[in-house]
């Protein structure tokens, strides 16, 4: 800590009593404020620290650290918001202390929602459902083809393909039901393009926009 320490008075040499008392004292203050930050007494290393039981941060954060080694744990549930691992992976305690999986192996634990599906006709013309809501309607334009639509009271989004590539010569006619429109027009909206594709979405009222 680079203290100042009186030196022993041999009755010649030395330091005189009110001054070895005086800088004995300025030492004895200097220990007492001793935290080891800097200035404050020598750097704690790792090999001086032992860590045995939980560490309280008191309400602050972690912060200024290059990463984070986990070691291998069993799944517990008991305290909420624990972040863990578990073998190769990552777990995380909800609020209810219940352990949720983050990852799985090497990807996310996740199952894809909103994904979009495929559905083939057998038969045409075919007629879209709310089934096939988020759907791709695969067709074969190898002669030309009728989808119909449905009510667009029913918001939902689905998508027409040219499966074969022949569209430009066999085109794919989308009817509206009704007076619906498709982007503003009642009328029929022709696919004319080999291995075009759109996506309709509904407004839940009247009317189909492409997207």
């Amino acid at each position: 800590m680079g203290l100042v320490l009186p030196t022993p008075f041999d009755g010649q040499t030395g330091t005189p009593g009110p001054e070895w008392a005086s800088t004995l004292n300025t030492a004895l203050e200097d220990v007492d404020a001793h935290d080891h930050s800097d200035g404050s007494g020598a750097p704690i290393t790792p090999a001086a620290m032992d860590i045995n039981a939980n560490l309280d941060m008191n309400g602050y954060r972690l912060t200024e650290v290059d990463s984070v080694e986990l070691e291998n744990q069993s799944v517990t549930n008991s305290v909420a918001g624990l972040v863990y691992r578990v073998g190769d992976n990552l777990y995380f305690n909800n609020s209810a202390g219940v352990p949720v999986q983050i990852t799985a192996g090497t990807t996310v634990n996740a199952s894809i929602t909103n994904a979009k599906a495929v559905t083939t006709p057998g038969a045409f013309p075919y007629s879209v459902t709310t089934g096939d809501t988020l759907k791709v309607v695969l067709v074969d334009t190898s002669a030309a083809r009728t989808i119909n639509l449905p009510a667009a009271t029913n918001a939902m989004s689905v998508t027409i393909k040219d499966k074969t590539g022949s569209a430009g010569t066999n085109n794919i006619s989308l009817v509206p039901a009704g007076a619906d429109s498709i982007d503003g027009s009642a009328a029929t909206y022709a696919l004319n393009s080999n291995w075009a594709a759109l996506e309709l979405i509904s407004d839940g009222v009247s009317a189909w926009f492409i997207v």
